[in-house]
């Protein structure tokens, strides 16, 4: 007979607090691009004058609402939740008169585990290739790939990276 061994399997912290706030920015970019108006309009009808379909359309954008009351609340808590927002330009010759920023950081934890979302400014200084990279005590920025590209950026975009 063998001996079982008790390993314990090493979790990632850096990695499992990667994907919680991934959820989180789902969650956010989905309330951000739903329909308010229509939200407002079937939460003020009363509810035995919707249709089986209006109740279900309703439930559907609570589910996305979540504890959001309105499209500013959710850009609000989006702009409250970096500890820090940072852009930083590449090369250029001494003396030229504008330096625009090219790349930017968010910052979204520190320590063990550590979050941020980087990416590039296009000319317009609009985020673009969005990823983020988790950190934990001792170990190398590593990139997360479980997300979607698309909802980093409409995520970062709520942001100003000008001057």
């Amino acid at each position: 007979m063998k001996k079982q061994e008790n390993k314990k399997e090493e979790v990632n912290h850096a990695e499992e607090n990667a994907k919680g706030w991934y959820e989180t920015i789902e969650e956010q970019v989905a309330a951000m691009e739903m329909d308010w108006n229509r939200y407002k309009e079937l939460k003020e009808t009363d509810v035995n004058d919707l249709t089986e379909e209006e109740k279900e359309e309703l439930k559907e954008l609570e589910e996305t609402a979540r504890e959001f009351e309105n499209y500013d609340d959710v850009i609000e808590r989006i702009q409250e939740e970096p500890l820090s927002v940072h852009v930083r330009s590449g090369w250029y010759n001494p003396g030229e008169n504008e330096v625009m920023p090219e790349e930017f950081e968010i910052l979204l934890s520190t320590g063990g585990p550590a979050l941020r979302m980087i990416g590039d400014l296009d000319e317009h200084l609009q985020p673009c290739n969005c990823r983020l990279e988790h950190q934990d005590w001792f170990k190398p920025w590593t990139e997360y790939h479980d997300v979607d590209s698309d909802v980093l950026e409409k995520w970062a975009n709520v942001f100003y990276f000008g001057n």
